[in-house]
């Protein structure tokens, strides 16, 4: 129960703050809601994932992977570009919390934490931009097979 309610806030704050920084970004009031959900979506599939992997990394490609999906889809629904939806799905994931004490401990001279929070730091960052790759190329790929397709049926 705790931790379903844990998650419940999470996600509405991960929903407030990208339809907030989705508002200073000046995107269209008619795709704030989107953004904001893509946002919580996302950061949900974060957090339920985490239990179930021993890895940062798996836990971050596995959500960045879902974030990208979900870009994909809504901006194939609503004809926008999958970046408006895709910024905001991934931005509360980003590891600045992680990358805060990786710096203090490097200017306090604490090793260990260095190695610790970098470390988390370089997988979070790491599992991100290869969740967010992999599907990038796959789609590519997916949408010139369907290209090359179409181009022989007007033959």
């Amino acid at each position: 129960y705790h931790l379903m309610t844990r998650a419940i806030i999470e996600m509405i704050a991960a929903f407030a703050a990208c339809t907030g920084f989705s508002i200073i970004y000046s995107t269209r009031p008619n795709r704030l809601f989107l953004c904001g959900l893509s946002a919580a979506l996302t950061w949900g599939v974060c957090y339920f994932t985490a239990p179930y992997t021993s890895n940062i990394f798996v836990n971050y490609l596995i959500a960045a992977a879902f974030g990208t999906i979900l870009s994909e889809c809504l901006a194939k629904w609503t004809k926008t570009p999958a970046t408006i939806y895709l910024i905001p799905s991934l931005l509360p994931m980003v590891p600045g919390g992680s990358l805060y004490y990786t710096t203090f401990a490097l200017v306090t001279g604490n090793q260990a934490d260095v190695s610790y929070y970098g470390n988390r730091t370089a997988q979070a960052a790491l599992g991100i931009s290869v969740g967010l790759v992999i599907v990038s190329v796959l789609l590519y790929y997916q949408r010139r097979i369907e290209y090359k397709k179409d181009q022989r049926k007007r033959k």
